[in-house]
């Protein structure tokens, strides 16, 4: 029991720790710049991922020796957008089950989250639900599903299931790899380009996206298939699946 208090303390000293640094951060900023902020969450079990994929997208290298998460990390991203600087306060939660108590002071008021599981993993795809109805039950939230790993050989998600799933609940989909970098920054300025600060005004998405790539030195968001690229190809497959439900496999076919 002693070994468990002290455990949790060090655990709420990190979060406290956490609080102290995106403060002094902020009291950094210029205060004759208008700054928008806006809170973005990562979810899933653990190790599907979420530190790798955060870690491209605020542009830092990836590491195959990551620790599992504790608690809750964080991180952040400034963009510029017309005159304008946006900063992205980016949530990384630990996937396991004892730390889910300390998500949803951390879903409350978010703009996005990202529910993320591994495509290798069956196991993970299995928990999307839970979690995206344990999202639903804290915040009335943009969630976008996110497939990661797809540089792996071996599959046990394929992308017409995830799509299949993103359709059902109205979500949005993306497969990337955080190793690759494969799909990264195209999903993330995808995301964040609904977001009312650059949505309102903006005419047309595709264009949006691309000016928001152009002012934050982005020359090409699209490393590998982009956001309909991904969801034909999951059709496709969707569409194959289902012509061949009923028959049998022909010999030496995994599909």
């Amino acid at each position: 029991t002693n070994f468990s208090f002290l455990f949790l303390l060090f655990e709420n000293r990190k979060i406290i720790k956490i609080y102290k640094m995106e403060e002094s951060h902020e009291d950094s900023v210029d205060n004759s710049i208008s700054v928008t902020r806006h809170k973005i969450i990562f979810v899933g079990d653990a190790g599907v991922g979420k530190t790798c994929i955060i870690n491209r997208i605020v542009d830092n290298p990836f590491s195959e020796s990551y620790e599992m998460s504790i608690g809750v990390d964080f991180m952040s991203k400034n963009l510029r957008y017309h005159g304008q600087n946006i900063k992205l306060q980016i949530w990384d939660s630990a996937g396991q089950e004892k730390y889910k108590g300390l998500i949803p002071s951390y879903v409350r008021n978010s703009s996005i989250v990202f529910v993320v599981y591994d495509v290798s993993s069956k196991a993970s795809f299995t928990n999307v639900p839970s979690w995206i109805n344990f999202i639903k039950s804290i915040e009335n939230t943009t969630i976008i599903l996110c497939g990661n790993k797809i540089d792996l050989t071996t599959r046990e998600v394929q992308s017409y299931e995830g799509q299949q799933f993103a359709q059902k609940e109205g979500l949005a989909f993306f497969e990337v790899s955080a190793k690759t970098n494969e799909n990264v920054k195209s999903m993330f300025y995808t995301a964040v380009a609904d977001l009312p600060t650059f949505a309102e005004g903006a005419s047309n998405k595709e264009n949006l996206i691309k000016e928001l790539q152009q002012e934050n030195g982005v020359e090409n968001v699209s490393e590998g298939n982009n956001p309909n690229e991904q969801k034909q190809q999951a059709n496709n497959a969707l569409n194959v699946n289902n012509q061949n439900v009923g028959k049998k496999p022909k010999k030496g076919c995994g599909c």
